[in-house]
């Protein structure tokens, strides 16, 4: 009797725990994000700290992660000749991972928050530089004219410093302003 009494308790464990776990699952399928990809490209200018400012262009993909309110998010930009040092020009190439926080998602006006880890691939033309890892930090606004096109704008601020020939640091650290168009699907 003591032993079919636990029995009758463990299968009803069992079973509360299996009802459970469907239910979430269940609840999360039911509130995946609307959209399952966004794909951007945008106008950049970047004003860093050792080297002039340019203008640049990137291209982007986001991914919802289990809500519209969070976004995984990764992009490439290209800027091209900075000058650094008095004479020498720099490219510079950030390939950034972060996530978006959105506020109103859908909405007609989106502002979000937006930080990550960067790797920045650098070539100089008369130095040698290295490529290495930072961070970034920023904040934007999207708007939605349709369903399935935003127009966004940001502004970015990254930390970074990269590591030069002549065992001086060359501070790239600054503000980016970003416009774009984003396509989602």
């Amino acid at each position: 009797s003591v032993h079919q009494h636990h029995n009758e308790t463990h299968t009803m464990k069992n079973t509360t725990v299996q009802r459970v776990l469907l239910t979430t699952g269940c609840l999360l399928l039911l509130a995946a994000p609307a959209k399952a990809l966004d794909v951007y490209g945008f106008g950049s200018y970047w004003d860093k700290g050792d080297a002039s400012g340019k203008w640049g262009l990137g291209l982007g993909a986001s991914l919802p992660v289990l809500t519209d309110f969070l976004l995984l998010d990764s992009r490439i930009t290209f800027y091209e000749d900075s000058t650094f040092d008095g004479h020498d020009d720099l490219t510079l190439m950030p390939i950034d991972l972060g996530a978006q926080l959105h506020i109103l998602p859908g909405s007609g006006l989106d502002p979000y928050g937006m930080a990550g880890v960067s790797f920045i691939y650098a070539d100089a033309g008369h130095s040698d530089v290295d490529s290495s890892f930072g961070t970034y930090l920023g904040g934007g606004l999207a708007w939605d004219p349709f369903s399935s096109v935003q127009i966004f704008g940001e502004v970015v601020y990254r930390f970074q410093e990269l590591d030069g020939s002549r065992g001086d640091d060359i501070d790239v650290s600054g503000l980016s302003g970003n416009v774009g168009v984003r396509f989602s699907f």
